[in-house]
């Protein structure tokens, strides 16, 4: 139990991390498009307790799926709402991409200036952890919110590039009902992390080389 608590300590930084940059990428995107909504709510900001929902990160911190509190808009005040609508959807996934390179670049600089530190002790096994952890976490916010099910960044960013035709529009309303349960029961039997594990890999990967990249 107590090794448990410890873990789950340990990825609170990176949850609130990755929670604050996502919702504060697409307030910050919705202001740009013409949409004060977000801005009016004090979401345009990277304080995490303007974008936390407790139970959420409860349910985050004890079975490992939860939730922030989801930014609203108003795709009308847009530009050019279609366009926006994506680049809306696309913005909370790409500011967990970049907080993840950050944090990865971090953890190389702290190796090069004081490598003992990492290896000295608890505190320095924490430290490298909670940094690994926040980059791990980013990246597993940015593929799930990908997966094309409603309420996912995904559903929306998919269902505005490809423009369902009209005769799709029950099925499009169906997947609106159901998605979220469709994607409950893939959460709790593993399926997200069977459809992510090899991504997730890839991804992380990829930014761990491009971190310590001649080093």
């Amino acid at each position: 139990m107590g090794t448990w608590i410890i873990q789950r300590l340990i990825t609170i930084p990176g949850i609130l991390v990755g929670l604050s940059v996502h919702e504060f990428g697409h307030a910050f995107v919705a202001k740009l498009a013409g949409d004060d909504t977000a801005e009016s709510q004090g979401r345009v900001s990277i304080n995490p307790f303007d974008h936390v929902d407790w139970m959420g990160l409860a349910m985050l911190l004890v079975i490992g799926f939860g939730w922030g509190k989801p930014v609203q808009v108003n795709p009308s005040k847009f530009k050019s709402p279609r366009r926006d609508s994506i680049f809306v959807g696309l913005a909370g996934v790409f500011m967990n991409f970049i907080t993840a390179i950050v944090f990865a670049f971090i953890l190389r600089f702290v190796f090069q200036l004081w490598p003992e530190f990492f290896f000295s002790g608890p505190v320095g096994e924490a430290t490298r952890s909670v940094i690994t952890g926040t980059v791990i976490i980013n990246l597993s916010l940015m593929l799930f919110n990908l997966i094309p099910l409603p309420p996912l960044d995904g559903f929306g960013i998919v269902s505005d590039l490809i423009k369902l035709p009209y005769k799709n529009y029950k099925a499009y309303v169906w997947l609106r009902q159901w998605g979220p349960r469709i994607l409950l029961v893939l959460i709790v039997f593993g399926g997200t992390s069977a459809i992510l594990n090899a991504p997730l890999n890839l991804v992380y990967n990829f930014v761990m080389d491009l971190a310590f990249i001649g080093l």
